[in-house]
């Protein structure tokens, strides 16, 4: 009976050992969410991705808004400077998170580097977070009480779903279509 528990522990151990080479072995291979930051749902969520697409629903609606030039300019702009600071600041975390990689890769591991390189990189998407929501409240800014109102009523859930409206209300077009065609795609900027 000592026999059959001893060879079902070592049985155990060599599964645990065999488990842990595969997923290290994915991390290093870049299929690792932690190392490389590129998980479906980094892609999909964002308070970045929130802010492009009120900007082009509130762009391709400038008319039914009574938008004027003034305002459909300061939009672009700031459209503008926050797509070129999350370019710069996905780049810097990227590079974080290859730092990571690599020091993890070592055969011996500097644990007090590593923690502060992740600490970096988080503190980059908090940072990258926090200018995303200043970018979406300073878009609101630009509009009007009535603008905002007007806003509310052509993009109501429910009355046709987030595509009433649309480019003259075509209805056809998914939100996807809309960060391509403003040179976005599903993970960010291109």
């Amino acid at each position: 009976m000592k026999y059959l528990i001893s060879i079902c522990i070592v049985a155990c151990c060599v599964l645990a050992i065999a488990v842990s080479s595969v997923s290290a072995y994915e991390c290093q291979m870049g299929k690792c969410d932690f190392m490389s930051g590129q998980g479906k749902m980094s892609e999909r969520k964002g308070t970045d991705k929130a802010f492009f697409y009120k900007a082009y629903f509130i762009l391709e609606n400038a008319s039914e808004l009574g938008l004027s030039s003034d305002q459909i300019e300061k939009i672009k702009t700031l459209k503008y400077s926050v797509k070129k600071s999350l370019i710069k600041q996905d780049a810097e975390i990227k590079t974080i998170a290859l730092d990571i990689k690599e020091a993890l890769g070592k055969d011996e591991i500097d644990v007090s580097a590593v923690n502060k390189l992740i600490d970096q990189k988080y503190v980059l998407k908090a940072n990258k977070a926090k200018e995303s929501v200043d970018a979406y409240a300073n878009l609101k800014k630009i509009l009007t009480a009535d603008q905002i109102e007007k806003l509310k009523e052509i993009h109501r859930p429910g009355m046709g779903g987030w595509h009433k409206g649309w480019k003259g209300n075509r209805g056809a077009m998914s939100r996807k279509g809309a960060m391509h065609e403003e040179g976005m795609s599903e993970g960010g900027v291109e």
